[in-house]
């Protein structure tokens, strides 16, 4: 503003605006305070020789050099200093592109660089951040091009002016058997958030990516509007799925979000086979579809909610722990006090179960002592915490410390989590079991939450205790067990928490073997149907009779775990019932995927891509929605929906830049 005073005399600001009036022509202009771009406008047509010459003694000491100067030319040397200012301090950073123009950062780099020539923050916006993010785009563009499959996480968010916004974070394994996750797009999201919407948007942009054929899975939390909308995946062939549809999503008006957890049709039924009958067909199942998978982080939570709002003196003793921390954090007695002790009360996030957990944690390491003194100082009797209560809150911390240690485990960024849900339920069980006996105040909470982990989570519950299980059963995708047999961490190690019998822990093994072979038999027949010039081969050897006797073999020698068993001979290549009993049988413990990966491509390391693309929560984009958060900082909230989807673009996927 500085700079313009030399042109133009400006009245003081009246609601949001300020007006100047041209020392050289005396016209009027009025712009928005804190925005001079009308003014740098009028100067640059009507006095453009006056303006350029000003401008160009005043470039290292200006305020604002002005707005996009299209006869910008730079040199290689300005273009890389532009491209690194756009990646390293907009990007990752999360500076405003407006900073190229403050006087500040000028003169830094007058003195790093002075041979660099100054561009405008609009040059920035129009010309390099949209450079970078075709950048970006091309090589995500790339990886999805090298891929048969991936697996995508979506959610909506809405940002501080409450605009909505779709975003769909992909999933996949390469061929050397590393894990990818990419923001594949975060755009506007228009209109009413129906189920049909929603699924349309989703169905354009797969299109446009050019993977609707590729998508394996999605997973979306628990809301009604997700529920419905990939009920049936992203394709609706005919008039009865669509009836299906209207009628699912009408059905749902009044369908409460804890009975709405996932009403998805599970792609293959479970199915016990005895061991004598290993020649039924595998190959006459339904063919795949995309399939929605619950967010098993979201669901825990829905569950554990169970528990703690259907506890009276549970409810009452942490409304009381709620309370001391909303008033704590509004008197500066308390915060003095806190700091003498070093110790802090963790604020509640009602969308959040695990803050609850850690209020409570932080109210325990006070003591009583401390927390009696916060209570004095606040004068608040009715915050009072008596034994009872400490002694409420210390079994529910020791009652739900395996649900907090879980969730953070199943949302990690480094390593598989699909195949940590089996063995994460199957151990929140026998937790569940063991606590009833060490605890004196809480065993209602106890059974509250066992009855919540049989609904929530019933088709995993229901294959654990070998039922049948529906095809309305929340988390009913045979997938879970068979990413928990093939990750080298779990394979068949967490059975003994459940206490099985000899004879029901061999029939679940048996169960689970069979799952990863009717996977098996579906890449197969997958592979066929793109190859019609393959051979028709039998799946699991040259004859019926022949493979029927090499799975009882292998499978009779499964539950044996014997490392000297002979190998397969190297001049033939093995069947998938031959490599999973191999792979079973190792005592290595190899915790890598990289164990799978094999110099020849085969059915298992194809099934252990694909399986290990799926995540178990919608942690990932809710990841890429904490970054759009930051990037829509409360003094930017001026921002244009193109700026911000490609910064968030950018920024989530910095990896690549």
């Amino acid at each position: 503003m500085e700079f313009l005073k030399q042109f133009f005399n400006f009245d003081p600001p009246k609601d949001s605006k300020v007006t100047g009036h041209c020392k050289r022509c005396s016209r009027k202009y009025t712009d928005k305070v804190g925005s001079t771009g009308n003014f740098h406008k009028h100067l640059d047509r009507r006095h453009k020789e006056e303006y350029m010459h000003s401008r160009g003694r005043n470039a290292i000491g200006s305020d604002n050099g002005g707005q996009e100067n299209i006869e910008y030319q730079s040199t290689d040397y300005d273009a890389k200093i532009n491209e690194s200012i756009a990646t390293n301090l907009i990007v990752k950073c999360n500076l405003p592109p407006s900073m190229i123009e403050h006087g500040g950062f000028r003169r830094f780099m007058n003195v790093v660089a002075h041979k660099w020539k100054p561009c405008s923050a609009r040059f920035m916006k129009v010309q390099i951040i949209p450079s970078l993010y075709a950048s970006v785009k091309g090589k995500v563009d790339a990886m999805l091009n090298e891929i048969d499959h991936l697996s995508v996480t979506i959610d909506i968010w809405s940002d501080r002016r409450a605009k909505a916004f779709l975003g769909i974070t992909g999933h996949f394994i390469d061929v050397d058997f590393n894990s990818h996750a990419v923001l594949l797009k975060f755009v506007r999201l228009k209109g009413s958030h129906t189920a049909e919407n929603i699924r349309n948007i989703t169905k354009d942009i797969l299109e446009e990516l050019g993977i609707s054929g590729k998508i394996y899975r999605i997973i979306t939390d628990n809301a009604p509007n997700m529920v419905k909308a990939y009920k049936f995946g992203l394709t609706v062939n005919d008039e009865n799925d669509l009836e299906d549809l209207s009628q699912a999503s009408d059905a749902s008006e009044n369908v409460s979000e804890r009975d709405s957890i996932d009403e998805s049709d599970s792609e293959t039924e479970w199915t016990l086979l005895d061991p004598i009958d290993d020649k039924v067909d595998r190959s006459n199942g339904a063919d795949e579809t995309n399939v929605r998978l619950s967010c098993f982080a979201h669901s825990l939570q829905l569950g554990i909610r169970d528990g703690l709002n259907k506890i009276p003196y549970l409810s009452k003793t942490l409304s009381k722990c709620k309370q001391l921390s909303k008033k704590s954090h509004k008197s500066s007695k308390v915060t003095d006090l806190l700091e003498d002790v070093d110790k802090r009360i963790s604020r509640s996030n009602k969308t959040r179960w695990c803050s609850e957990y850690f209020l409570i944690q932080s109210i325990l390491r006070l003591g009583k002592k401390t927390v009696e003194d916060i209570t004095n100082t606040i004068d608040d009797d009715t915050l009072s915490f008596n034994n009872t209560d400490f002694t409420i809150l210390e079994e529910a911390v020791d009652v739900l410390e395996p649900f907090a240690d879980i969730r953070t485990a199943c949302q990690s960024e480094t390593t598989t989590t699909v195949s940590m849900v089996v063995p994460a339920v199957v151990h929140i069980i026998h937790h569940l079991k063991q606590m009833k006996g060490k605890v004196s105040l809480l065993k209602t909470l106890i059974t509250q939450l066992e009855q919540s982990m049989n609904t929530r989570f019933a088709g995993i519950v229901k294959r654990l205790s070998l039922q049948q299980v529906l095809d309305s059963d929340p988390f009913n995708d045979p997938l879970y067990f068979v990413a928990t047999l093939l990750d080298p961490k779990f394979k068949f190690h967490w059975m003994y928490l459940m206490d099985y019998t000899a004879s029901m822990e061999s029939k679940l093994k048996h169960a689970m073997i069979n799952l990863v072979l009717d996977e098996c038999e579906s890449e197969r027949n997958r592979a066929q149907q793109m190859d019609q010039s393959s051979s028709q081969h039998t799946f699991l050897s040259g004859d019926e009779n022949s493979g029927q006797s090499a799975v009882n073999v292998k499978k009779r020698k499964l539950f044996e775990y014997d490392d000297n068993e002979g190998s397969v001979s190297s001049h033939t290549e093995a069947s998938p019932a031959d490599k999973l009993t191999k792979y079973i049988s190792e005592t290595s413990r190899n915790k890598s995927l990289l164990s799978w990966k094999t110099s020849v491509p085969s059915l298992l390391s194809n099934i252990v891509k694909r399986v290990f693309s799926v995540q178990a929560s919608s942690a990932p984009i809710e990841r890429a929605f904490s970054q759009s958060g930051i990037v829509m900082s409360p003094r930017r909230t001026s921002m244009g929906d193109e700026l911000f989807q490609s910064l968030v673009f950018l920024r989530v996927n910095q990896n690549l830049l």
